[in-house]
């Protein structure tokens, strides 16, 4: 309702109607009108009854009923505040003429006035608003009614907190174990729950309307700006997490907006800085605060792989001290003000490394708890700049993207914790699924892609993807037949279909690729590949044509120089043969030159060893240090030896078995056996 008058006298509202609709004005006109009054010789007079009037043009209060029990008419009145040109009355604005701190109930619940409440103090319009809410307290709806204590059904029995009634969303409110600027949707207390939906319809790119969930840890507003989208891309959610710098840092190295410096001074549990921090640092202190310091307890801590040897290329650990904010002040003493401020515990290092029982940091000063030669000392590797002690407030030494965790528990018992196994649920699953509905090839689809952008080399237990624990199986890759489960720069595997129905015909399985002296330029690769040597099958029941069978095909493996990814070309080195060809259920070592023959049928420039372990070979055989046949026959043609040892033997008769061909000796004679079971000898003599 407007408050400017209208200025038609019909239309003016009187004084009395006008002041009767002030909230908070005073005086009250809550209680009875006086209808009598004393006048200054003290006589008693009656008060004139006013009334405004309606839009109607009647009196909103035409009769009252007086002490003297008879019904009287109001006086109708107005107030104005002058007259126009033509002499018409001008009503006053009120508005005008009341407190600032006083609103007329017109003003409830209609626009450009405020809310009204209720009887129990309860907001009785919805809060609407372009611009932000702000509160010191906190912010919350909808409280939880209390859980009973002792509900055996689920196991919390005895924690009270988690049954007491608590609100379903807040804002800003402290909480047990909690930062206490914490947004929170559900789970403050037993069974509370809210859920929670965004949709968005993209019609730019990141930030510029292509992005609808952004969650970055960072100081600093904008980064991360546009959702790592590109020029055309659309971003349903978005995660960054980057090393910040710590909330602010005391220390002679680092003058604070005044320009003044700090010096720290360490205690077994805190520090002194002298003078005190300004209030823009104090103000911004939190309970349970990360404090760091640049004095380490002792050299780099060196952990993880080293792939090359070198101490340096591995994970780095530095024994910064430690702890975290309990408690802090401002004081003063004679030498000046002073911030003193003190943690949970004593000064420990944050790599884990053990420390003295209240040791103090301080450079120079032994800590013998983990080594006898640990000396604190400042930090050259990180902070080399900075020559004297400071103390980071808010910082830390790992940052999570994303951290999810999905748990099953199963305990035996009747109560406590045992009765979580009531919960049906035994299996934990992470997905990602990506669908595509349209035409062969007519869509690309990446499931999961970790990238990494490094100026320089990282430490070298640095992955990709780590797969830990007590896992039975660690990646499973569950495609098509014609799927390729894995392929990689130096490793590469094949799809489970195996080489055409056509002999001869080859078929990748798996590759690996290395550059043969670093920085060359170039890669030579190790393959291994399936042949086709053999159709057992001229009708199968599935193909219904020619096909192989497990028989049918032998399986190659060695490097080949100058070939293509993941196909058998290039120039043939040597290979290892299972199951070839010319020797089923055989092994054969090849040479470079058996590329050139039918490794189907022959085995040229091959050693092979044959199902019953018969070993032969086109080529040559030498053995330098000399061939032992422990039992069985040997057949070798034109054996050429330095010397020949047999251990000395006598015939038992010259009718003994032996076959024509067979020689042996004894201390007097030479034996031959010059036809089955007959034996000759001649003496021997000395010379």
């Amino acid at each position: 309702m407007d408050l400017n008058f209208p200025r038609k006298p019909g239309f003016l509202i009187a004084v009395l109607s006008l002041l009767s609709g002030v909230i908070g004005y005073s005086p009250s006109f809550a209680g009875d009108v006086p209808l009598y009054y004393k006048t200054s010789t003290g006589s008693i007079a009656p008060v004139t009854v006013g009334t405004g009037i309606n839009s109607q043009g009647y009196p909103l209060v035409p009769t009252y009923k007086g002490k003297d029990g008879a019904w009287h008419s109001t006086t109708v009145i107005a107030q104005v505040c002058g007259t126009n040109a033509d002499g018409t009355p001008v009503a006053c604005n009120i508005a005008d003429q009341l407190p600032s701190s006083v609103l007329t109930t017109a003003k409830i619940n209609v626009q450009s006035g405020i809310a009204g409440l209720n009887d129990q103090a309860q907001v009785t319009a919805g809060v609407n608003t372009a611009s932000q809410i702000l509160t010191q307290t906190g912010l919350s709806e909808g409280n939880q009614g209390s859980i009973p204590l002792n509900l055996t059904s689920n196991g919390w029995q005895g924690d009270a907190p988690s049954h007491l009634a608590g609100p379903r969303i807040t804002v800003g409110v402290s909480m047990n174990n909690m930062a206490d600027q914490m947004a929170m949707f559900g789970g403050h207390r037993l069974y509370d729950s809210v859920f929670s939906k965004f949709y968005a319809l993209p019609y730019g790119v990141g930030d510029n309307g292509g992005c609808v969930h952004s969650s970055v840890m960072t100081y600093a507003p904008g980064t991360g700006a546009n959702c790592g989208a590109g020029g055309w891309d659309a971003v349903t959610e978005y995660e960054l997490a980057t090393n910040n710098p710590p909330w602010y840092i005391a220390g002679a190295d680092f003058p604070d907006e005044n320009g003044t410096s700090h010096s720290v001074t360490f205690t077994t549990s805190g520090a002194i800085i002298r003078p005190a921090l300004p209030a823009s640092y104090t103000d911004y202190m939190h309970y349970h605060m990360n404090v760091m310091t640049n004095i380490v307890a002792g050299p780099t801590l060196y952990s993880g792989l080293s792939l090359d040897g070198v101490q340096g290329h591995r994970n780095q650990d530095q024994q910064f001290y430690g702890g975290m904010l309990e408690s802090w002040k401002n004081d003063s003493d004679s030498t000046g003000t002073f911030t003193q401020f003190t943690m949970t515990g004593q000064w420990q290092p944050i790599s884990g490394s053990a420390v003295d029982s209240g040791h103090v940091p301080q450079v120079g000063t032994q800590n013998t708890a983990s080594a006898a030669d640990r000396v604190d000392a400042l930090d050259q590797t990180q902070y080399a700049e900075f020559t004297h002690p400071f103390i980071e407030f808010g910082t830390y030494i790992k940052h999570f993207t994303r951290n999810t965790s999905c748990e099953v528990i199963i305990k035996s018992g009747t109560d406590g914790e045992a009765m979580k196994r009531l919960g049906l649920s035994r299996k934990c699953d992470e997905e990602l699924d990506n669908w595509y509905h349209g035409p062969d090839y007519g869509a690309t689809m990446h499931g999961l892609t970790i990238g990494a952008g490094f100026d320089n080399k990282v430490s070298q237990d640095s992955y990709g993807l780590s797969v830990a624990g007590l896992w039975p199986e660690g990646i499973r890759a569950w495609l098509g037949s014609d799927g390729i489960d894995f392929d990689g720069d130096a490793y590469k595997v094949g799809s489970r279909i195996g080489s055409a129905a056509v002999v001869g015909t080859k078929k990748m399985i798996a590759e690996y690729w290395q550059e043969p002296t670093a920085n060359i330029g170039y890669l030579e690769s190790v393959k291994l590949w399936s042949q086709t040597d053999t159709l057992s099958e001229t009708n199968n029941a599935n193909t219904g044509g020619a096909a192989a069978n497990g028989m049918d095909v032998s399986y190659w493996f060695g490097p080949r120089q100058s070939s293509s990814s993941f196909n058998v070309d290039g120039t043939f080195e040597a290979a290892i043969a299972f199951n070839p060809g010319w020797a089923k259920n055989g092994l054969a070592l090849c040479g470079s030159n058996a590329a050139s023959f039918d490794m189907t049928s022959s085995g040229a420039a091959c050693l092979t060893v044959d199902s019953w372990g018969n070993t032969s070979t086109t080529g040559s055989l030498a053995a330098g240090n000399g061939l032992t046949v422990s039992s069985g026959t040997t057949t070798l043609k034109d054996v050429v030896a330095t010397s020949y040892k047999e251990a000395l033997k006598t015939p038992a008769s010259s009718s003994a078995p032996c076959q024509a061909g067979e020689f042996t000796d004894d201390e007097n004679y030479h034996y031959v056996c010059v036809a089955d079971n007959s034996w000759k000898r001649v003496a021997l003599s000395s010379f």
